[in-house]
């Protein structure tokens, strides 16, 4: 696993506003964004930042003083490459204003920022909180889709909300620095647990791996003839790890590799019964439905028709 402590650092009791500037700083860096602090605290202002680097995921956890800042909708634009922050509140209060709405945000909740839109906050308690950032892409399409319609601020009854709040705390844990553990994993299950607490078109989340089953299966329908279909590239254009892929259709009778194959053969029956492609030679026919291997083709549709390619298209030609 690609881990480890990118940075540690803590404001000093003798710091006044070099602290703050410092924070600020260090706070723009670990998060990957760009936004303009606020009036500045007068006084001491403690805080401090942990930011732990998963291959393409940052954790960052913080604690500061009472302060505030904005995000324009330049900054936004100035992105380039959009980003989501998911973000756990362990202690103190904080108020956001994004996409038009004002949250009060205090320990227990759980919100999902992203880079498009302005935000302004102000935290007006001693904050303490962690932060997991990530490539808006390396989320699902229903996720990022989910991120247009529903509540930034998760309903603190839904029991998907807890699981996502405990994975953000967890993964920040100083005891997970040295976990054996892949992103990929823990993006699996943030795609699950923030469709779950979304409730997206108000469905619960049990529904949600019909949803991604169908969307991955006319996938499959539509590109049956691309040699280069297979489950890395499929779950690498869906945003998901191949274990996930696994996992979506585990309850079904084949699994995904093998539904490819089966729907392959289906199609190579259709044009082998079909008379007027007849001067097509089988090998023709098996190559354009993405089979790389004559003898591996053979041998499938033997087992999946019980007669070989020819004898298929043999009876055909007799009929």
């Amino acid at each position: 696993m690609n881990c480890y402590v990118k940075e540690s650092w803590s404001s000093g009791p003798e710091q006044t506003g070099d602290a703050y500037d410092e924070w600020v700083d260090k706070l723009k860096a670990a998060q990957g964004s760009d936004w303009c602090p606020g009036r500045r605290p007068s006084g001491a202002f403690n805080a401090s930042l942990r930011h732990k680097v998963i291959g393409e995921l940052n954790v960052i956890e913080s604690r500061c003083d009472p302060c505030s800042g904005f995000r324009t909708k330049d900054h936004a634009a100035r992105v380039d490459e959009p980003s989501v922050i998911l973000l756990s509140y362990l202690e103190g209060g904080e108020h956001i204003e994004f996409g038009g709405q004002r949250f009060t945000l205090a320990a227990g909740d759980t919100f999902v920022w992203d880079s498009a839109q302005a935000t302004r906050f102000e935290v007006y308690e001693p904050l303490h909180k962690v932060a997991l950032a990530m490539p808006a892409r390396l989320l699902s399409h229903d996720v990022v889709s989910a991120l247009q319609s529903v509540p930034r601020k998760f309903d603190l009854s839904s029991g998907s909300r807890f699981l996502l709040n405990n994975l953000i705390r967890g993964v920040a844990d100083r005891n997970f620095d040295d976990a054996d553990i892949e992103a990929d994993t823990i993006l699996d299950a943030v795609n699950t647990f923030v469709l779950g607490a979304a409730r997206v078109d108000g469905q619960p989340d049990k529904s949600l791996r019909q949803r991604q089953q169908r969307e991955i299966v006319r996938y499959i329908e539509q590109h049956l003839t691309d040699p280069a279909l297979s489950i890395g590239q499929i779950a690498d254009l869906h945003r998901i790890s191949k274990r996930y892929l696994h996992w979506l259709f585990r309850e079904e009778a084949m699994t995904v590799n093998e539904f490819i194959i089966s729907r392959r053969l289906q199609g190579c029956r259709k044009e082998l019964i079909n008379l007027e492609v007849a001067h097509r030679q089988v090998s023709q026919i098996a190559y354009a439905w993405g089979f790389a291997n004559l003898s591996h083709f053979s041998k499938r549709y033997r087992a999946q028709f019980g007669e070989s390619p020819t004898e298929t298209r043999n009876k055909a030609i007799c009929a």
